[in-house]
């Protein structure tokens, strides 16, 4: 079942990260036996082995270092449609969305929906509306997993637990160590925790200590109505403090709720920094070739994007309302708003917001042209709450110091913000690889993560 890689398949040799690795085998299994039966051919030939979604991750876990690329994308069939919707893992997320129950929602929300769910499980993807829902470690019912050994497993969440730090999988069994993890977003080393659902041992694991080859997803209701706003201010310091009271309002609203009335919920909040929006309207023209418009943007604003999950669209145009009444006074004007109340005008903001990293990843790529050494360097930290505001002034302040060309977005609601250096030589690469290093430092005493959703 395995093969030689061959020149049409290159491609194989790199994901979105942009780096290129090598691999002399690749295979493609289609069911769980086919699976068994290569590990155990390239446990025979001694190859290591690289385990390959979509290929869509930005931090190069899809990216073989020699030996056998192990492809799941063409294990790609839904099990079962129903109420217990299992799939294998190459089964992407837009085709999970097309194939969901009536009234029924998988709500991981990472930005490209070609991603397959077994690379959603493996890196415990996130995306804009963890904010709300979590990542795709809280949609994840059963899995099955096959070990290095050739065993498979099924386990089941709320059955198959560690006895403290105890643990029998299959025929290996052993004790759990200790890794404590930082009370921030976080999706950095293995999560580890005493009395722990065994199968989340694997979530998030990418792919390091086992192959998941079957998904069983757990569904929410879908909301009635999810709405959208883009709220334009003059500063970080005011999109910060939006930010700070949309987030106070949602959790004290969320402590508050009644059944017999339910607010909408917030469910996403994202920054777009004033770099982003002049970034965009640069491409403006490119961007309208691809159907996607820009809309008049504030010059040097920031841009905070909430949007709403409520019952109904009286709800949400409350929440809505509210969250407009708050810009005038942080000299922001409401009128240059942008509202998304349908599900059309939805997918455009979305098309709209997922430009910039599109855009980010194409100007790389035509600067590599002159520099093959060059790469984006992208940060993927969160901190506590109370430290948002210092780590945006320190990113800003530090890139302007450089004299760095960036762009910072993200996911604002988990303190959690993408730094984008856009290096234009080797020596602007070297430069910003040092503010990294850095700031990495600072965000761990500050008891935050290096890496919040993309993994290591």
């Amino acid at each position: 079942m395995m093969a030689p890689l061959q020149p049409e398949q290159m491609d194989y040799l790199r994901d979105e990260s942009r780096h290129t690795g090598r691999a002399a085998q690749i295979a493609f299994p289609r069911t769980e036996a086919d699976v068994s039966a290569i590990l155990a051919e390239a446990r025979r030939a001694r190859l290591p082995v690289t385990l390959q979604g979509a290929r869509t991750g930005v931090t190069g876990g899809a990216v073989p270092d020699g030996g056998l690329i192990l492809n799941l994308s063409q294990m790609n069939q839904i099990l079962d449609a129903g109420e217990t919707f299992r799939v294998q893992p190459g089964v992407t997320l837009q085709t999970i969305r097309q194939a969901l129950p009536s009234g029924r929602a998988f709500t991981p929300d990472p930005t490209e929906t070609t991603a397959s769910i077994g690379g959603m499980v493996a890196c415990n993807a996130s995306g804009a509306n963890s904010f709300l829902y979590g990542p795709t470690r809280n949609h994840v019912a059963a899995l099955r997993v096959m070990l290095a050994n050739g065993e498979c497993l099924e386990l089941r969440r709320g059955r198959d637990q560690a006895r403290s730090t105890n643990f029998t999988l299959g025929s290996v069994a052993g004790t759990l160590p200790s890794l404590p993890r930082p009370a921030v977003k976080n999706a950095a080393g293995y999560f580890v925790e005493p009395d722990m659902d065994l199968l989340d041992l694997f979530i998030g694991a990418e792919g390091t200590l086992g192959i998941i080859t079957e998904v069983t997803l757990r569904l929410l209701p879908a909301p009635a109505a999810i709405w959208g706003l883009m709220a334009f201010l003059p500063g970080t310091a005011a999109a910060v403090q939006y930010v700070n009271t949309l987030r106070d309002e949602a959790r004290a609203a969320a402590a508050a709720t009644s059944a017999a009335a339910p607010p909408a919920q917030l469910a996403a909040l994202e920054y777009f920094d004033a770099n982003c929006l002049a970034f965009l309207h640069q491409h403006r023209d490119a961007l309208a070739t691809r159907g996607i418009p820009v809309p008049a943007l504030p010059e040097g604003a920031a841009c905070i994007y909430a949007e709403w999950h409520g019952p109904s669209a009286a709800a949400n145009e409350a929440a809505a309302l509210a969250a407009a009444e708050h810009l005038p006074t942080l000299n922001a004007d409401p009128d240059t708003c942008i509202l998304a109340d349908n599900p059309h005008d939805m997918e455009k903001l979305k098309t709209f917001r997922h430009a910039v990293p599109e855009l980010v990843n194409a100007t790389i790529d035509e600067r590599r042209r002159r520099h093959p050494g060059l790469a984006k360097l992208g940060t993927d930290m969160s901190v506590p709450d109370a430290r948002l505001g210092h780590i945006l002034a320190r990113y800003e302040n530090d890139l302007a110091a450089a004299g760095l060309e960036n762009l910072i977005f993200g996911h604002i609601g988990a303190n959690h913000l993408h730094v984008n250096i856009l290096p234009r030589t080797p020596a602007d690469y070297a430069a910003g690889r040092d503010l990294y290093t850095r700031w990495a430092a600072q965000v761990i005493a500050w008891g935050g993560s290096i890496s919040a959703e993309h993994g290591i």
